[in-house]
């Protein structure tokens, strides 16, 4: 079966980008088709597709490993989509903090290939503490027995002791010494927590009630709105402990005045409930409240930078959270549509947000509403979804499409070529590389079509109200009356990177004129190269089958060019 299931496998990833281009994703159908079944043909699926992105004759081929990397991230989610559902639906008293930071972590390495975050790994780091927890004992009570001459508060307390001296001192388990969104698995990767024994709150503390939990020692979390000047040193620490997370550990001989509460952000420090006097009476926080609010603070990050330097790639990875979240609670409207949202404005996960939204309409919690109680409704969430779905099928039926070359084009798809234009009054020249063509200009959603003006900024075909026009603002009310150069010439879709920007990689639509054939091919560092190209060859991108197909007079064309 396993031999079977590895032969599908390799198949549907030699022929996604067939069914797949221009947009570069795969179809959620064919990726249930793959997993259909029971453990373990999911894991099986994976298995292979990892195997596939390690090979080294796979990765030579651009499109195909991306694919293959594409199905595998798809395939896990799917995985840990079963895993949530099974984790959320355990009664509060069996789940496991650690359990669920795991899952977490297992979410921020989905694309890591076999470097995804591993439980087993995690719980073989757990033992090994344990283990020296438990040596550190012996060593202290070496000539009597601890357990036969202490009360068991006191044995209790030593133990408490120990992990503090192993985790923090021995080991030198600390907090993040500060958030970087651009790279959010420091913040959720658990495993990476280990290497680097730097972790967030919600990390830290699995750590050490794991650890308790095998010493015998049942740690609660509970959540903290005290002041605490020795953790305001920053606004990054501010924001990663407030409310401060802290493990309380409860005598259960004594009363609650007994208890010790353990702070994880500042080296496990055990402090009397008598510094605590507001959580005397506080509940236990939910292991499913901290998992959220691992996931609220992460969130918060991302979306703050995206608000100030509006970076793509921040939204990107916002939209992988966004995601996560509605594993956790599939049957929340607000984060199905919130995520639908995301999907709609990047125009990626369309099917899975739909079948998010199917599966919240045939559920026995929903109930049908009463106007638009969320603006917008899941209903007319998943309207906009089909309908932009739609729109995306009819661009992969038109990608179908021939195109023969006309005798005055100057230009041939796979060229690395030098885009000349003007901005801020300054000439500028970027290689950048031929992805399409068409014999006038043809205005694109995609395509953004910026051209050279004479005041020295860019001009742009672009709708007026569009938020991607990049123009001075003292020109903005003019830049309507001058259309410069001619459309009537040929237009060519470039991929180009510009170092300047904040968010540098473009697809554009530009004039004939504004291009110049480079000597020296250069490789262009744009993230969706691969839908189109299957690798550089040092002269030019080598077209894959979905482009030769669509261009199938371009490549003699491009050789003849290049020498």
């Amino acid at each position: 079966m396993r031999l079977k299931k590895a032969k599908e496998v390799q198949k549907a990833v030699r022929n996604m980008s067939s069914v797949a281009y221009p947009l570069g994703q795969s179809p959620l159908i064919v990726i249930n088709e793959l997993i259909a079944g029971s453990y373990p043909i999911p894991e099986y699926v994976q298995n292979e597709l990892e195997e596939i992105i390690n090979d080294k004759k796979i990765r030579e081929n651009e499109t195909t490993y991306h694919y293959a990397r594409d199905v595998l991230v798809k395939v896990r989610i799917s995985i840990l989509d079963k895993k949530w559902r099974d984790f959320m639906g355990q009664p509060e008293s069996r789940k496991s903090l650690f359990e669920g930071v795991a899952l977490i972590s297992q979410w921020s390495t989905l694309e890591h290939g076999k470097g995804q975050t591993c439980l087993k790994d995690l719980e073989s780091s757990i033992e090994k503490i344990t283990d020296r927890v438990k040596q550190l004992l012996e060593l202290e009570v070496g000539k009597v027995s601890c357990a036969s001459t202490d009360e068991p508060k006191k044995k209790n307390l030593k133990i408490l002791d120990s992990i503090n001296q192993v985790v923090f001192n021995e080991l030198g388990f600390k907090k993040l010494p500060y958030f970087h969104t651009s790279n959010h698995t420091l913040y959720s990767n658990f495993q990476q927590a280990f290497e680097t024994k730097e972790g967030c709150p919600a990390v830290l503390c699995a750590i050490y009630q794991e650890v308790a939990r095998k010493m015998g020692i049942v740690c609660e979390a509970v959540y903290c709105n005290q002041n605490d000047r020795e953790d305001e040193n920053s606004l990054s620490d501010r924001m990663l402990n407030r409310p401060k997370l802290l493990l309380r550990w409860k005598d259960s001989a004594g009363s609650e005045d007994d208890s010790i509460y353990i702070d994880v952000f500042r080296g496990g420090s055990l402090s009397q409930s008598s510094l605590y006097q507001s959580l005397k009476e506080q509940p236990a926080a939910s292991v499913d409240s901290v998992l959220f609010k691992m996931l609220d603070i992460l969130t918060y990050f991302m979306w703050s930078q995206y608000d100030e330097y509006g970076l793509e790639g921040m939204r990107d990875d916002l939209s992988f959270y966004v995601r996560l979240k509605c594993s956790m609670s599939p049957q929340d409207p607000n984060r199905i549509t919130c995520y639908a949202e995301h999907c709609i404005g990047l125009g990626i996960q369309l099917d899975d947000a739909i079948q998010l939204l199917q599966n919240y309409f045939q559920s026995q919690e929903y109930e049908p509403f009463i106007g638009d109680i969320f603006p917008p409704s899941p209903s007319k969430m998943l309207e906009k979804c089909i309908s932009k779905l739609n729109e995306q099928k009819a661009e992969i039926a038109a990608a179908k499409t021939v195109h023969h070359r006309p005798s005055s084009l100057k230009f041939s798809v796979g060229l690395v070529v030098i885009c000349n234009y003007k901005k801020w009054k300054r000439n500028f020249r970027k290689p950048c590389v031929i992805v399409s063509w068409n014999v006038k200009f043809q205005e694109s959603n995609e395509w953004k079509s910026k051209v050279t003006r004479d005041d020295g900024c860019y001009y742009c075909y672009i709708k007026e109200d569009s938020d991607d026009v990049i123009v001075d603002e003292d020109e903005a009310c003019s830049r309507t009356k001058k259309v410069i150069p001619s459309q009537d010439q040929p237009h060519y879709h470039i991929l180009m990177v510009d170092s300047d920007e904040d968010n540098p990689q473009f697809q554009l639509n530009v004039p004939e004129e504004t291009l110049e054939l480079l000597p020296a091919a250069v490789p262009i560092k744009h993230d969706k190269i691969w839908f189109h190209f299957e690798r550089f060859d040092g002269r030019r991108y080598l077209p894959n089958a979905e482009k030769r197909a669509q261009f199938p007079e371009d490549e003699a064309v491009t050789l003849s060019l290049i020498g």
